[in-house]
């Protein structure tokens, strides 16, 4: 079946980056036809939108290279790393930094070896792989033009904060409206589909009827169309993930220069986790814990209690308003049915946490659009499958990546925490088990990110490969190392020259990194940084 004319059933940031991206992807001479129509009752949730390194590509699509072109429109802040705060531990930190690696002149050597010998704390293992971490921890950003950072590259290892309204609304100015893109305003109260079950049009409340090839469903947890009118499964991820609710508020800033950090701060509390994303004008921030373990009642003075956790805060953490969200964590059987297809929640969703809502939408974008492009529009059964399988190894991918940070951690204050890290299991919860791919054996340990090696570390032929990602950077975090002090031990008893290699390598590394911390303590700090580079002409 061939598909050109499409209709966005709904606005908000999904909607508006699949129209957007729609406009900017196809040739003039594709002649493909875009519209959208939203609901005007529709209101998103407006506390600010944390986003991951990958964002990058999707501007690119969007024409939208030069950070200067739109962040100051969408009250954006870069972001280096994602922080946690209390999640291994009270009163512990540890950065998942964006980035590559960086190798010493004499080779790459084991973290675990360094950390077993000098008995080295967690948050070590960002920071003996990825410099992004000391920009993160300090606060500064750079350019790195002149390459002072290894592996940092501003434009791939860069991501933002901003406010998915105002960005959803740029993209329609910006892209949308020059490209004539049709826009309607209406509430959708039915359908109609032909023999085959195909939807012909989907009808307003105005008695309008909305023709299309193909239909996008951006309604949100809605899912008007692929569910509620394609009948897609919805499978729900309560067993994987306990958290089901949300309160969300934006405050003010108290002393902007000092709060405005270049990271996503997810800090531990009673019953869940809240965050933090500063944005340039505010802060957005949320409480995501389980209705199972506490009442919304008692979560929102936990809220209010973390908010007033310095003095200085007391007074807005007394006057946030605050809003409830029902988190509905899922995904939903098929993302693409017949002629719909599902983007953003209305397809499915995990949690706030790792910033995967946004990953995975504008990655089924692109996996939508080069789907279309690729035999110019012709669609098959087999493309639909394709697709289908993709998006959903891809979102549960996300969602066994985030049920890491529960299982791991070390908390059990609460029984919250008590549950998620000693009485839930999480075996059998995945069909292959990619969440507990933590090998041990007696002389190796392997770390995996999404079911491929990404370090391999064996006692004595080591291989470190450069290509770290996530699940790396959260099992260093949480403490787990592929080399107990005892096992060190039994090394250097059989190979005494591992011992001076690792000291060798130890205070290459300690040198290396007090002349990278002076140097980042000589940049400009996040709020320095973006008003010499986008907010230049504002006062605050």
């Amino acid at each position: 079946m061939k598909f050109k004319n499409i209709l966005v059933v709904g606005g908000g940031s999904s909607g508006w980056m699949t129209a957007a991206a729609i406009c900017k992807f196809f040739k003039p001479e594709e002649e493909v036809k875009v519209s959208l129509v939203e609901s005007k009752n529709i209101k998103t949730i407006g506390v600010g939108e944390s986003t991951i390194a990958s964002i990058n590509s999707f501007l690119d699509i969007l024409g939208l290279g030069n950070d200067e072109d739109w962040m100051a429109e969408c009250d954006a802040t870069y972001k280096n790393s994602i922080r946690f705060t209390d999640f291994r531990d009270n009163d512990t930190v540890f950065e998942y930094p964006f980035g590559g690696t960086w190798n010493f002149e004499n080779g790459v050597m084991s973290w675990a070896e360094i950390k077993a010998k000098y008995k080295l704390h967690p948050d070590s293992f960002s920071e003996f792989f990825n410099e992004n971490t000391f920009l993160a921890k300090y606060n500064r950003c750079t350019k790195n033009e002149k390459g002072y950072l290894d592996g940092f590259n501003f434009k791939q290892h860069t991501a933002y904060h901003f406010d998915a309204e105002l960005f959803g609304q740029f993209l329609k100015k910006r892209i949308c409206d020059p490209a004539g893109m049709p826009h309607y305003i209406d509430d959708i109260v039915g359908v109609e589909k032909d023999s085959r079950g195909h939807l012909q049009c989907v009808i307003g409340e105005s008695g309008e009827k909305y023709e299309a090839d193909l239909f996008v469903d951006c309604t949100g947890f809605q899912s008007l169309l692929l569910e509620k009118e394609m009948g897609s499964r919805f499978i729900s991820y309560k067993p994987w993930l306990e958290n089901d609710k949300a309160l969300a508020t934006c405050i003010p800033y108290v002393d902007k220069e000092e709060e405005i950090h270049n990271v996503t701060n997810c800090t531990g509390i009673e019953n869940g986790w809240v965050w933090d994303i500063p944005l340039w004008n505010r802060i957005g921030t949320g409480y995501v814990y389980s209705s199972d373990f506490v009442d919304d009642e008692t979560a929102e003075k936990e809220f209010r209690k973390h908010l007033a956790r310095d003095p200085r805060f007391a007074k807005r953490a007394e006057e946030a308003e605050l809003r409830k969200i029902d988190i509905r964590h899922g995904v939903h059987e098929e993302g693409w049915v017949k002629n719909v297809v599902g983007i953003g929640l209305a397809y499915g969703f995990v949690e706030p946490l790792e910033s995967t809502g946004l990953v995975s939408t504008h990655s089924n974008i692109i996996r939508f659009l080069e789907i279309l492009q690729r035999r110019k529009f012709n669609i098959n059964r087999f493309d639909i499958d394709t697709y289908n399988y993709a998006a959903a190894h891809e979102l549960n991918g996300f969602r066994d990546f985030v049920g890491l940070h529960y299982c791991l951690s070390s908390r059990c204050d609460t029984p919250y925490w008590q549950h998620v890290t000693q009485e839930k299991s999480y075996r059998g919860l995945s069909h292959d088990d990619r969440a507990l791919q933590v090998v041990q054996g007696s002389n190796q340990m392997t770390f995996t990110d999404n079911f491929e090696a990404a370090m391999h570390v064996t006692l004595i032929h080591k291989v470190w490969t450069p290509q770290l990602a996530g699940w790396n950077y959260i099992l260093g975090g949480m403490d787990y190392c592929p080399i107990g002090d005892y096992f060190y031990d039994l090394l250097c008893e059989d190979y005494p020259e591992v011992d001076d290699r690792v000291t060798q390598t130890y205070e290459q590394w300690k040198e290396h990194t007090e002349n990278i911390i002076a140097y980042v303590q000589t940049l400009p700090t996040h709020y320095e940084f973006l008003k010499e580079h986008i907010y230049k002409d504002e006062t605050d």
